[in-house]
């Protein structure tokens, strides 16, 4: 990074964050590649209970989660870490896991080191209508579609390589 490029302070409150839905979750955009130069991604996710991740692998990023509400169980390597208010689980680029939600809902921070895989999760969702759970009408993205998305975005942000997402 040179001090051209170096990313700038900045402040955002939840409320104003750009909202998606997509598979079944609320995703709150709270920093980007482009507000960080693409240093890190942080969002806040709204989930319901039940599987949230499939076992995937983020080649190229570090991710983290940290339980606002809720309770979920992490699958890191196939070993469950059970993860309450307050907790904080670090998956380490390259580990395959998975994640589900115990709790009728769930909010987490998550975040990636470095960005990028926040623009898959907006080329593949819809803009929220609101700062709620997606309708259960609203249908999951097509995942031959999805699949396509995310090696184009891998394309311009390689930190978003995943492996097995859909």
């Amino acid at each position: 990074m040179t001090a051209q490029n170096k990313s700038q302070p900045f402040e955002i409150n939840v409320a104003e964050g750009r909202a998606y839905w997509t598979m079944g979750i609320l995703w709150i955009m709270l920093a980007t590649y482009e507000d960080t130069d693409g240093q890190y991604s942080c969002m806040e996710e709204l989930l319901p209970k039940g599987p949230a991740a499939p076992p995937h692998i983020h080649e190229a990023a570090d991710e983290t989660f940290y339980v606002l509400e809720g309770e979920a169980t992490f699958f890191v390597e196939d070993q469950p870490i059970k993860a309450t208010v307050g907790s904080f689980v670090a998956i380490p680029r390259g580990t395959k896991h998975a994640f589900q939600i115990d709790s009728e809902t769930a909010r987490l921070l998550n975040t990636y080191v470095p960005a990028g895989f926040e623009h898959t999760i907006m080329a593949t969702a819809v803009p929220a209508e609101t700062r709620t759970l997606p309708p259960a009408s609203l249908p999951f993205p097509n995942l031959e579609q999805a699949q396509q998305k995310f090696e184009q975005i891998a394309e311009q942000y390689p930190a978003a390589k995943t492996t097995n997402f859909f």
